[in-house]
C-alpha cells in the first residue's frame, strides 16, 4: 500500500476519533478575548489532535505526526458566529477526510483555550480538548 493510499484511512481515524467520539450540543457562553488565538502554534495538551494555527489575516495550518507519519492541512477560516466563538475552518490543501470543520472556543486565554470540534456546525464534540500555547 503506497503512503497515499495510507495516509486517507489514517486520517478518516483520527478524525473519527477527535471529531465524532461522543457529539452534543453545547449553548454554554464562552470567556476570553479571540485575539488571543491568533499568530502562534496551539498544541493538544494531550498531544493527541493535530497542532494548530489561525493567522490574523484568515487563513489556517494544522501539523499532526501520527504513527511514524506527518500530516499538513493549510486552508482558511472565517468566524461563523464570534460572539459565540464558533469558527469555521475550509481545507483548502493535505489529505483531508472532511473539507470543513467548526470549532467551539472556551476558556481563551493569553496561553491556552478549550476546544469543541463539529463536522456539520451544530454537534459538537461532549468533552473540549485543552491547547495550550506550548509544546509540553
Amino acid at each position: 500500500m503506497n503512503t497515499k493510499q495510507l495516509m486517507k484511512p489514517l486520517l478518516l481515524l483520527f478524525l473519527s476519533a477527535t471529531l465524532l467520539t461522543a457529539c452534543s450540543s453545547d449553548s454554554s457562553s464562552s470567556s476570553g478575548d479571540t485575539d488571543q488565538l491568533f499568530d502562534k502554534w496551539w498544541y493538544d495538551s494531550e498531544d493527541f489532535t493535530a497542532d494548530v494555527f489561525f493567522h490574523a489575516d484568515g487563513t489556517y495550518e494544522q501539523y499532526l505526526e501520527f504513527a511514524g507519519m506527518s500530516f499538513s492541512n493549510t486552508g482558511t477560516w472565517v468566524w461563523q458566529n464570534e460572539s459565540q466563538k464558533i469558527m469555521k475552518v475550509t481545507y483548502e490543501t493535505g489529505p483531508n477526510a472532511v473539507t470543513e470543520a467548526w470549532f467551539k472556543f472556551s476558556n481563551i486565554q493569553e496561553q491556552s483555550f478549550n476546544l469543541k470540534q463539529s463536522v456539520d456546525g451544530t454537534t459538537y464534540t461532549d468533552e473540549a480538548r485543552l491547547y495550550k500555547d506550548t509544546d509540553e
